[in-house]
């Protein structure tokens, strides 16, 4: 790892001296603000701006690549696994107490990712509310769809405010999409509905994403702003105070980073009125879903959004997490198009997902 100082006479200039020598992969360490010496013979200095930035030279790893021929004996293994897999589930489904009608449909869930015990839980509601109906799998699969779509929480598109601008951050790991998910939010209040849109980046430790949202801007027509703190970020939402919506896009952390959800606490609460979205990749596992929820809870969470819906294998764990923790959805996004791969979210879309889930499997 390389690490370098650089000095200017404000923030910019040295960002763009980081830029330069380091590029936009650094890292910034460090900011602060130098004072000059006491003035000798009447000579005034001006305050100076010194960044401490860091880039990481690895060499890349080429993998060897393996091409496995596809056999027929393959398939035959899979579809055997897949067999072994729906007896245990039916096995499973006779000691949850299920009728044996609904016995495909609680395995058609659990394929899907649904948990075992919700998926029994939301059976047995179905079989109450609908018990006078006929007793097959297809109207069981009708029923447990449209219980689902009652049950899990979507809230839908931003609502803009009535006076002044709409506040929305963005929150959660490293990588999930959140600069080009907020590119895509403003694209689709800015350009499609012609609303005043305004983007705040609070990531001061990668010049490539207020690189990247600079770039949207100047195409989108929409001012993009740094803040490095709660005192830059007041004053910045001050001065826009006559926009529609100000989208603030923040630091990708671990999730094991308990300080960093503490001091955007902070910085929300000094702004006040904040709607925070937590964002989260499809192709994670549920554990990470509920251990970032878990770090940015402190906070106050009040939307999830779900971003790379196109390279999701399994969907149902989306189900579970919004429903056991109240959670509505907000938006899915899938690719990289701005800003048509973004998606309100809609409880029938994720149902889809996960029925059409099983089907795929079957075919395959």
């Amino acid at each position: 790892m390389r690490i370098r100082k650089f000095t200017a006479s404000n923030y910019s200039i040295a960002l763009q001296e980081v830029k330069q020598e380091l590029g936009a992969d650094a890292l910034i360490l460090s900011t602060r603000s130098i004072k000059p010496p006491s003035p000798i013979a009447g000579k005034k200095e001006a305050t100076r701006v010194e960044i401490t930035a860091a880039v990481e030279f690895a060499a890349p790893v080429v993998e060897p690549e393996i091409q496995v021929e596809d056999k027929p004996e393959n398939k035959d293994a899979d579809l055997k696994s897949l067999i072994f897999s729906l007896l245990s589930q039916t096995d499973r489904a006779q000691s949850m107490g299920l009728m044996p009608h609904q016995f495909d449909t609680f395995s058609r869930l659990v394929e899907g990712g649904l948990d075992e015990k919700l998926a029994s839980k939301i059976l047995k509601k179905a079989l109450e509310q609908n018990s006078e109906q006929s007793a097959d799998s297809h109207n069981e699969s009708l029923k447990v769809m449209n219980l689902m779509k009652r049950v899990l929480p979507c809230k839908g598109e931003i609502d803009l405010n009535i006076n002044g601008p709409k506040i929305v951050a963005f929150v959660g790991p490293t990588g999930v999409g959140k600069t080009t998910t907020v590119a895509k939010i403003a694209a689709e209040y800015a350009l499609r509905r012609g609303k005043k849109v305004a983007i705040v980046s609070l990531d001061t430790y990668r010049l490539g994403a207020v690189d990247q949202l600079r770039i949207y801007g100047e195409i989108m027509e929409v001012p993009v702003e740094v803040a490095g703190g709660k005192e830059e970020l007041r004053q910045i939402i001050a001065n826009h105070k006559d926009k529609d919506l100000i989208l603030i896009d923040t630091t990708g952390r671990s999730h094991q980073d308990k300080d960093y959800s503490r001091q955007l606490k902070e910085v929300f609460d000094a702004v006040g009125g904040v709607e925070t979205h937590l964002v989260l990749s499809v192709t994670a596992q549920e554990k990470l879903f509920t251990a970032t929820y878990h770090q940015f809870s402190s906070m106050g969470v009040d939307r999830v959004l779900f971003t790379k819906l196109d390279e999701g294998l399994n969907f149902g764990s989306l189900f579970n997490f919004s429903v056991r923790n109240r959670l509505p959805i907000s938006y899915f996004t899938s690719g990289q198009q701005v800003p048509e791969d973004l998606e309100v979210a809609r409880p029938e879309r994720v149902i889809s997902l996960i029925f059409n889930w099983f089907q795929d499997k079957l075919k395959d």
